[in-house]
């Protein structure tokens, strides 16, 4: 077996004329049922009012709420979850693929307008048959084969979520200004006394912020990067 991703451009549809912006999503949860769409999608853009009047002038969407909104402090783009309502018109992409037997793995992807599958096939024959069943929806590419099916291991988004939420902003300070500066290269272009004097603290309390915030992550990867250890 093998395992390829492969993008097609979805013409006429709200995700092809997101071509536009900058946009990086995937959709975490869909579910059809009859003709109504209901769908959760994770998204990260530079102008989130923009793509969301894109999206909520399609003539397939209904609304679209935004769940939960982030900004980037250093990047100034936002990050956001939307619920998403509609009626379909016409057959998806992943409906298609999905209804012919094709199995994709993980979330479906939004990159550049394109949507983007990662699909488990027998072959490059079966490839090719999920080429031509997505070209009727616009140009595809495929962007990846990899000749054999490895699983992955990595967190639920839930997961990544519930770290992230979890770790304070002044620890979160003291990792951006840790890494920004150098201070876990090797060797160690700035020292954590000259870390806490930039940041106005002492010593100890840089070294207490960022210990906790290393302890968190650390304690969270490394399970999973044990359960990836090939035996």
């Amino acid at each position: 077996m093998l395992t390829a991703k492969v993008c097609v451009q979805y013409e006429g549809d709200w995700t092809a004329e997101l071509s536009q912006y900058d946009v990086f999503a995937e959709f975490l949860a869909s579910t059809f049922r009859d003709r109504r769409y209901i769908g959760i999608m994770a998204i990260e853009v530079d102008d989130l009012d923009a793509v969301i009047d894109v999206i909520e002038n399609h003539t397939m969407i209904d609304s679209v709420e935004v769940l939960e909104r982030y900004e980037s402090d250093s990047s100034g783009r936002v990050a956001a979850t939307l619920f998403l309502e509609g009626n379909l018109t016409e057959f998806t992409p992943l409906q298609t693929l999905m209804y012919e037997g094709f199995l994709p793995i993980g979330p479906t992807e939004l990159e550049h307008g394109r949507e983007c599958f990662d699909l488990l096939l027998n072959d490059r024959d079966e490839l090719s048959k999920a080429v031509d069943l997505l070209s009727e929806f616009g140009n595809v590419s495929v962007n990846r084969i990899s000749p054999d099916f490895r699983r992955e291991i990595v967190p639920s988004h839930a997961a990544w979520q519930e770290l992230l939420s979890s770790i304070p902003p002044r620890q979160r300070d003291i990792l951006n200004a840790a890494v920004e500066r150098g201070y876990f290269e090797i060797p160690r272009e700035v020292t954590l006394e000259e870390l806490a004097d930039e940041m106005d603290i002492t010593k100890t309390t840089a070294s207490t912020h960022l210990r906790k915030a290393e302890s968190k992550i650390v304690e969270f990867l490394l399970p999973y990067v044990n359960l990836a250890v090939s035996e």
